[in-house]
């Protein structure tokens, strides 16, 4: 571990994955001098066993998940963090088929927690390319030097012409993209987390980690929890990340992390999203939002504004970071 830096740790949640770990997250992350940890989310012996290898050889702390799932996962890590890396304000977690694509990606983070301008929030959020599954060409914009926009959030209670989805990218919804207020720093319901910033003081003083779910629904719930504590999650467009989901076909892992899971496949992904329990948890309809939403539950909140906020004028607020 570099002792140099020690504001904010890079960390995965692993599951029955160690060969992505070992040929694509050690490969594609360019770690900076920042600290690397591994927690293992209940994989089976011998893949358990292989992950402790390769974290053995490369110097990495290896965590074993006190329960199950990337919530309870994070909350091991965060555990750690405060007895043993008390100068760690942020984590920075990853998705194995993700990683940074901007210069100095971490270092600038670093350098943002160290002015104190990302206290405010509990999350941050990322401008994820890929190949044009979700962001069309800009990617290729993104290479050729321009600020394009890739996929950034998730959009659920504010009000917008819902015909690309919930999917804030350039496929499902170009034309609210085309607001230049998006190119700026800006607070979003849920960032996308493939890869994703956590606060930790945040999350020890307002988020209660759940073993429901087990990789699908667990950021959006975190979310949830900092939104309603008036705690926004920010996205910050100029950091680049690449989400190059194809990696996991030459593992014989499903591209599609929601599907495979929805078809069984606990292996790699554990229980499908638990659409029960967040119901019966914050009120509303995950996938009926604005129809189920009790608008009254949430009042003087984020969620408040977000719920009366119309998304063709731009983000809620942009932030000058």
């Amino acid at each position: 571990m570099n002792k140099r830096i020690n504001n904010l740790i890079v960390y995965v949640s692993s599951r029955n994955n160690y060969d992505m770990l070992e040929n694509e997250v050690f490969k594609n992350i360019n770690l900076e001098g920042f600290e690397f940890i591994n927690v293992d989310d209940c994989s089976e012996p011998e893949e358990q066993k292989k992950g402790k290898e390769i974290c053995r050889k490369r110097g990495i702390v290896f965590l074993e998940n006190k329960s199950r799932g990337v919530q309870m996962a994070t909350q091991t890590l965060i555990d750690f963090i405060n007895k043993n890396r008390k100068s760690c304000k942020w984590i920075i977690c990853f998705q194995h088929d993700n990683y940074p694509i901007s210069k100095n990606f971490f270092e600038t983070i670093s350098k943002h927690i160290k002015d104190k301008s990302l206290d405010r929030f509990g999350l941050l959020g990322f401008n994820n390319l890929d190949f044009g599954s979700y962001t069309l060409f800009s990617y290729y914009k993104y290479l050729l030097g321009f600020n394009s926009l890739g996929m950034i959030g998730m959009l659920h209670l504010t009000k917008y012409e819902n015909k690309g989805g919930m999917w804030l990218c350039p496929r499902k919804q170009f034309k609210i993209l085309n607001n230049k207020k998006w190119k700026k720093p800006f607070i979003i319901e849920f960032p996308m987390w493939a890869s994703i910033g956590i606060n930790v003081n945040h999350w020890n003083s307002f988020v209660k980690p759940s073993t429901n779910y087990h990789f699908h629904l667990w950021l959006p719930d975190v979310a949830m929890q900092l939104n309603e504590k008036n705690k926004p999650c920010l996205v910050i467009p100029s950091l680049y990340c690449f989400n190059n989901q194809n990696l996991k076909k030459k593992y014989g892992i499903s591209w599609n992390s929601a599907t495979s899971s929805k078809a069984g496949n606990s292996f790699h992904f554990g229980k499908y999203s638990n659409f029960q329990y967040w119901a019966k948890r914050w009120g509303w309809d995950f996938n009926n939002p604005r129809e189920s939403f009790d608008l009254s539950r949430y009042k003087d909140t984020l969620f408040e504004k977000f719920y009366n906020h119309d998304l063709n004028k731009g983000p809620l607020k942009n932030f000058n970071i």
